[in-house]
């Protein structure tokens, strides 16, 4: 479907610098890209209500974060204190908090070795088994809104600011709405209700927090007609990424026209800096092939279900599979001839 992007862009040219590995390392194959990376982003974050959480006796999540005690254990008090499934009262809502939790690890279910290029199952990983049991015993006190009972639909924003629901995690984006939209679902910005923090921290591993590094750019698709024009796009914004300026326009927006706090937007800026950091999660969702990703994602959103399941019964559902599509897409890749106009020797 896709073609290398090293006949369009120079990825050594100043303009790319900091994208440069990060496109070698994770979306290559062969030595060859097949992404113009102009920039990255962070995947999950914590959205919370401050007028909820002192009005409830809770430390501020943002102020555990910046003294580096936003952990497992603290959110998982706060959110089995607070659920009350007789007063339609859940922590959780939303689709990827079982996603998010299951990375905030550190780890995932299937985990490219740059030095190796192979993909290589993680299913044993003590971390992992860690995140699956917090879910579990989140699933288990029912912490978790039960999307199952209600057509299988979130309440999105509805919620938060009412006190029926603790923490949403998802897209940072999702709080970039207008002031009024922002203020009815999720609080009165102009108050500084709106707050969020990234995904908190095992108590059990090595201090860092971690996200899912999410890239943003282009890729070129086998016989497209102005591949120098996405090029050319992705270039400009690149620019729009780098230039000081331009950032400066983007930071004033989120100030003046969705009135965020200077510490939104500060702790937008450390979030950010997580989805850059050495030690991010990168995975590729359906990039994986339909069978492999049918697999990962099931293992890694179990909690979403009515039902959640133990780590250990679902590892024996889903461990051999695991194991078995990871070698069929190491050999698809080794396969992969990215100077052959099919992709394939001979094919």
């Amino acid at each position: 479907m896709f073609v290398p992007v090293d006949d369009y862009i120079d990825y050594d040219d100043p303009l790319w610098a900091g994208e440069r590995d990060y496109a070698y390392n994770y979306y290559s194959i062969q030595g060859r890209p097949y992404v113009i990376v102009y920039d990255n982003t962070y995947d999950n974050i914590v959205v919370y209500n401050r007028r909820v959480m002192n009005e409830l006796g809770y430390e501020d999540p943002a102020e555990l974060f910046y003294n580096d005690e936003w952990t497992w254990d603290v959110f998982y008090e706060m959110c089995v204190d607070f659920t009350d499934p007789d007063e339609d009262m859940y922590a959780l809502d939303g689709w990827y908090y079982s996603l998010a939790l299951m990375h905030s690890c550190g780890e995932s279910i299937v985990t490219y070795n740059t030095e190796t290029q192979q993909f290589e199952s993680n299913i044993d990983s003590p971390a992992i088994e860690r995140a699956a049991s917090l879910l579990y015993d989140l699933s288990k006190n029912s912490c978790l809104y039960p999307v199952w009972d209600h057509g299988w639909s979130t309440r999105e924003g509805n919620g938060i600011k009412q006190g029926l629901r603790l923490f949403y995690f998802g897209y940072s984006t999702i709080i970039w709405g207008t002031v009024d939209v922002i203020s009815t679902n999720w609080g009165d910005v102009t108050e500084g209700e709106v707050m969020f923090v990234p995904l908190p921290r095992d108590d059990d591993v090595d201090g860092n927090y971690y996200t899912e590094s999410i890239p943003t750019g282009y890729a070129i698709i086998q016989g497209a007609k102005n591949p120098e024009g996405v090029a050319l796009l992705a270039a400009c914004m690149r620019f729009k990424v780098v230039d000081p300026t331009v950032v400066s326009l983007d930071r004033r927006q989120l100030e003046e026209t969705y009135l965020w706090t200077e510490e939104m937007l500060d702790m937008y800026d450390t979030c950010y800096a997580l989805s850059t950091a050495s030690n991010v999660i990168v995975t590729y969702g359906e990039g994986y092939g339909d069978k492999l990703y049918t697999v990962t994602d099931a293992l890694e959103r179990f909690a979403v279900q009515s039902d959640a399941s133990t780590w250990a019964s679902l590892k024996e559902a889903y461990g051999e599979q695991v194991e078995y599509w990871v070698e069929k897409l190491n050999e698809d890749v080794a396969s992969y001839d990215p100077y052959s106009a099919s992709g394939y020797a001979g094919g």
